[in-house]
């Protein structure tokens, strides 16, 4: 491995309901993410596939039908759990901050 191997971001337990999942920060692989939750009109879309994306990674082996079941009150904290393990509310413009304030408020 070379040094970029220390880049690697770390992962947080957070508990969701009843269960405790790990959730792990999101990398170069989902960049394209960012692009359009950074989009007004692919925002909902790129929400729900950002969530599935986490849930997987952190629970391999959930299924889709799963994750579409999770009641909705839990994802203010899984959003703020990703902004924070990912570090999205740190050194960033105004306006994303603002978009992120937004999702965390909004699930």
């Amino acid at each position: 491995m070379s040094i970029l191997s220390k880049l690697s971001g770390k992962g947080k337990k957070i508990k969701l309901g009843e269960i405790e999942v790990e959730i792990k920060p999101l990398t170069v692989t989902n960049s394209d993410l960012m692009v359009k939750m950074g989009n007004e009109e692919t925002r909902g879309e790129a929400t729900k596939e950002l969530i599935k994306v986490v849930l997987k990674n952190s629970v391999p082996d959930a299924t889709d039908e799963e994750i579409d079941n999770i009641s909705i009150e839990h994802i203010s904290v899984l959003m703020e759990a990703i902004t924070d393990v990912c570090g999205l509310d740190k050194n960033i413009p105004d306006d994303k901050a603002k978009l992120i304030a937004k999702l965390k408020k909004n699930g």
